[in-house]
């Protein structure tokens, strides 16, 4: 009887202490960034935007190097910050599209808490300034990372962009979640769910999904979950070799470039 008692209790404070803690596990922030040089960005500009509750959220952005191609608005993934994927996406702007890149309150040394509700009013804040600019929704690119993903999708199940590009994808991060802690409720217990899975129904631009067979940090079948759910025209790269954040080294620069070749550059 006392071990039952031990071990109901010992249950009862890790629920408590998963649901105190999981904001801090699905967004674990990240370092103070530096200025976009020091990361090989010459000649990217420093957006910064004020968000309806007061944080100043500084974004890069580079326009598009030729005449009629698209601006790709990339969210990275839940570590780290936009200075750490300047590199991995330069092959981007080479091609001649324009990159936003997306940061988060709670990143990169900005004030504010994260959550799914602030990422959306922060991305929708971030879409404005593209359409201030004299970006149409035609004129854009979403591109997700992990995490990020979901913020692509969401956004393009709102707006008519050209396309979008999911890198390491989930259904959602409830699905992630209940898997790795299967011994938990951890479905219920979450507050952010990000149901990529639900509003990329409604998403009309062509997808491209590319994952890694191996991924440990977000397992494939999630993606295949995913892929599952578009409802237009879509693409999809599985590398059987492919852990989580390796995708490029085993090319999916050469997937991405003849997505965006097909379905987007300018003829």
């Amino acid at each position: 009887m006392n071990f039952l008692i031990f071990a109901a209790t010992f249950y009862t404070l890790v629920l408590v202490g998963m649901y105190l803690l999981q904001t801090k596990l699905v967004y674990p922030g990240s370092e103070i960034r530096a200025k976009p040089e020091l990361y090989g960005g010459v000649g990217v500009q420093e957006i910064t935007l004020t968000t309806s509750d007061g944080i100043e959220l500084t974004h890069w952005y580079q326009p598009a190097r030729k005449p009629g191609y698209p601006v790709i608005v990339a969210f990275h993934g839940n570590a780290g910050h936009t200075g750490d994927r300047l590199q991995k996406l330069s092959y981007l702007t080479k091609l001649g599209y324009g990159l936003f890149q997306v940061e988060y309150r709670g990143y990169a040394g900005h004030d504010g808490t994260p959550s799914e509700q602030a990422f959306k009013n922060d991305g929708l804040d971030a879409m404005e300034w593209l359409k201030s600019q004299g970006y149409t929704d035609e004129q854009l690119i979403m591109y997700g990372e992990s995490l990020g993903t979901g913020m692509a999708v969401w956004l393009a199940s709102r707006h008519a962009v050209k396309a979008v590009v999911l890198e390491a994808p989930y259904s959602s991060i409830a699905d992630v979640a209940q898997s790795k802690y299967w011994f938990l409720p951890a479905r219920f217990l979450l507050k952010d769910k990000w149901k990529s899975h639900e509003a990329i129904k409604d998403v009309k631009a062509p997808v491209f999904i590319f994952h890694g067979e191996k991924d440990g940090v977000i397992p494939v079948q999630f993606s295949r979950k995913l892929l599952n759910a578009v409802q237009g025209e879509k693409q999809a790269t599985f590398f059987e070799k492919g852990f989580h954040m390796d995708l490029y080294d085993h090319g999916a620069e050469k997937d991405v470039t003849a997505f965006l070749e097909k379905y987007v550059s300018p003829q």
